[in-house]
């Protein structure tokens, strides 16, 4: 069981029980435009950002866009020494 957060207005999620991801810390008193929902799935895979809740399901959000990953800036920095010291030489 899976127990989400959602605006219901917006079907945006806003945390989830049982992951890295939740938002445990928010109280549903201080937000009344939120509902709770139990659904029968695993933890997803992707942040909350992509997810929308419609009406019994998990979709994906259309707005939402991957993070790029992050660059390799160890072998970036390798290269540019390397590259440096062939123009040294010259």
């Amino acid at each position: 069981m899976l127990e989400i957060r959602y605006n219901k207005t917006t079907k945006e999620l806003t945390g989830w029980w049982g992951s890295r991801h939740g938002n445990e810390e928010v109280k549903l008193k201080n937000r009344p435009n939120e509902r709770l929902a139990l659904l029968d799935i695993p933890i997803p895979d992707k942040p909350l950002d992509a997810w929308l809740f419609n009406t019994n399901k998990l979709i994906p959000n259309p707005n939402y866009i991957e993070p790029t990953p992050p660059r390799d800036l160890v072998a970036e920095i390798d290269d540019l020494k390397a590259k440096i010291k062939i123009l040294e030489s010259r």
